[in-house]
């Protein structure tokens, strides 16, 4: 029940910041000029990405010695660690090899609208971003705390930590660790994803669909990218309110025709999800 009164509680609260931006007329969309946004090999960049994600960077931890991964099997914090800054590494020289295959007009307009290119404006869409997450975040709390409801319903599941968490838990005994950790989280993977699912993925479909489709598939792609099979039926909650993030991530970036809101709003997440964390480790 405690689910159930916290989802509806959170929904209020949603439906009321719904309503107040609605009439500040915040799903309004800026209306500029079309430029030019055609990727060169969009999909190249966005498969390259998960393969670089998922097989390349796990496959660099055996071209270490052996020595060297039985040390770290005694540290599974460690492990991650190196892990983590592997496909950090891998994926930063991926995505910037991508970048220079791209016309400098089209990968300047991803980021930011021409006209929009702007020390004010930068400002501006970060402020959205801050302001989005005052919106988003009683939905994306409602979404979830009403699917692990009824998840433990239909199976009794009463939910453990996901992947992220177990691992921030652990690397908070070592400062360094904490530190590698808290820059991928909350600085990295923001920046990361919201150039690939929105900057690449988002514009490729966008290409192909009308607006609103390409928001849903690049929302739903985006949310099922955060699957992992150890949390098992614990990603039901997971995957839907991730989805309805992405929906705000994919909305906001259309609306300012920039990546630095959808940025800013996914830092915020980041950021009150880790001091939660972390508050409740302690």
């Amino acid at each position: 029940m405690d689910h159930l009164f916290a989802a509806l509680l959170f929904a209020a609260v949603g439906a009321i910041a719904l309503l107040i931006s609605y009439r500040l007329s915040f799903f309004r969309v800026k209306e500029l000029r079309e430029i030019p946004s055609t990727l060169r090999f969009p999909l190249v960049g966005f498969i390259g990405y998960l393969a670089v994600f998922f097989i390349i960077a796990p496959l660099s931890i055996k071209l270490f010695s052996t020595s060297f991964i039985e040390f770290m099997k005694h540290s599974p914090a460690l492990l991650i660690t190196v892990l983590q800054f592997l496909a950090l590494a891998w994926t930063v020289t991926f995505l910037f090899c991508f970048s220079i295959l791209q016309e400098k007009e089209v990968i300047r307009g991803i980021w930011i609208h021409p006209d929009r290119a702007r020390f004010k404006c930068l400002i501006n869409d970060f402020g959205l971003g801050l302001l989005t997450w005052l919106i988003s975040f009683p939905l994306v709390a409602a979404t979830a705390q009403l699917v692990e409801y009824f998840v433990f319903i239909l199976t009794g599941y009463t939910g453990i930590d996901q992947v992220a968490i177990r691992f921030l838990k652990m690397t908070k005994a070592s400062p360094y660790l904490l530190t590698i950790a808290l820059f991928a989280i909350l600085i990295a993977a923001p920046v990361i994803e919201e150039f690939v699912f929105r900057g690449i993925l988002y514009t490729y479909i966008r290409g192909k669909i009308k607006r609103v489709g390409a928001l849903i598939l690049s929302s739903l792609i985006f949310a099922l990218f955060h699957f992992s099979p150890q949390q098992g039926v614990g990603n039901f909650s997971l995957l839907v309110s991730l989805f309805i993030l992405a929906l705000f991530l994919g909305f906001i970036y259309e609306r300012q025709r920039s990546l630095i809101a959808p940025i800013a709003l996914h830092m915020t997440f980041n950021s009150i999800s880790v001091i939660r964390i972390l508050l409740i480790s302690s």
